[in-house]
């Protein structure tokens, strides 16, 4: 197997093994010194093509933008996340309020039904010094 290195970038390194396979077994065929440099060298052309190829594309761009949108939609949960939090204790404060409500309004129409019990009992008790 015949292993290159190619570095794209200072940083970056594209590891390429090539396997020359031949369909006669490697020990009833010679390569001739010849051919094998040729292959080689060819390999070596589509590798230099494909690493120039390589260092057109944008890369790091596109990494910086996929980072960005990742950040964007981080905060964008976050966000949410405060929101549907807050939504929460809206509603816990809410219940909250409408359960001490509910508890006034009882505590107010027990005080009225004692108030009007209260004056029934005044008035029967009028009615009896009344007619006595």
């Amino acid at each position: 197997m015949t292993h290159l290195e190619i570095g794209i970038k200072s940083q970056d390194v594209i590891d390429i093994g090539v396997d020359a396979i031949h369909p006669v077994p490697v020990a009833a065929v010679t390569f001739p010194a010849v051919t094998i440099v040729m292959t080689l060298a060819r390999h070596g052309e589509v590798i230099r093509g494909i690493h120039d190829h390589l260092q057109g594309v944008p890369i790091k761009e596109e990494m910086s933008t996929l980072r960005f949108r990742m950040c964007m939609a981080e905060a964008e949960n976050a966000s949410l996340r405060g929101k549907i939090r807050t939504m929460e204790a809206i509603g816990t404060v809410t219940r909250s309020q409408e359960k001490r409500a509910r508890m006034e309004m009882e505590r107010q129409l027990a005080s009225v039904q004692e108030s009007q019990r209260q004056d029934r009992e005044n008035f029967r008790k009028l009615q009896e010094l009344v007619t006595n």
